[in-house]
């Protein structure tokens, strides 16, 4: 018998941002749940919309679909994708300021992530090193706005963990 299903997407997921996201993995029989954090905008060039960067996690290209790739088989869950963004994607030949913020936004939110959530498929390792002046580069990134931006974030994702019948 065949079945027909829906999904929303927010015109906010099709933007040309720079964002940071959360995937909650829920394995459909045994409700382990597994995370994964991430962001949209290229090291190099390039930044696609969040939808596009989620429907790559599944896909079965295995350089783009990190989720796949770590889950073996995603067709035995279900997921939710949470993100939060920093601004419209600029060129790195005009600026590069957006890459460094978001990267700087990706570490701090995989860092809350396992703080907060306990483990994540991809946890920040934090063993490279960094000199003195790019650890105060990326300190003056952290804004008390931006790292609001990241706890309402992990708050959304522990808010849905909550079971239906208790929200």
């Amino acid at each position: 018998m065949s079945k027909s299903f829906h999904f929303h997407i927010p015109g906010e997921a099709v933007r040309r941002e720079y964002a940071v996201y959360l995937i909650v993995a829920c394995h459909r029989i045994s409700k382990i749940l597994r995370f994964y954090v991430g962001k949209t905008g290229d090291n190099r060039e390039g930044c696609n919309p969040i939808i596009s960067r989620a429907g790559n996690h599944l896909s079965f290209n295995p350089i783009h679909s990190q989720s796949r790739n770590h889950l073996r088989s995603p067709e035995e869950y279900d997921f939710e994708f949470f993100f939060t963004t920093f601004g419209p994607y600029v060129s790195p030949k005009v600026s590069r300021a957006g890459i460094e913020l978001v990267n700087e936004m990706e570490r701090q939110l995989n860092i809350l992530a396992q703080k907060e959530l306990g483990e994540i498929v991809n946890p920040l390792k934090l063993t490279s090193y960094v000199s003195k002046t790019d650890r105060e580069k990326r300190k003056a990134l952290l804004t008390y706005d931006r790292m609001s931006q990241l706890q309402v974030l992990i708050e959304a994702v522990k808010g849905s963990l909550i079971p239906t019948e208790q929200r």
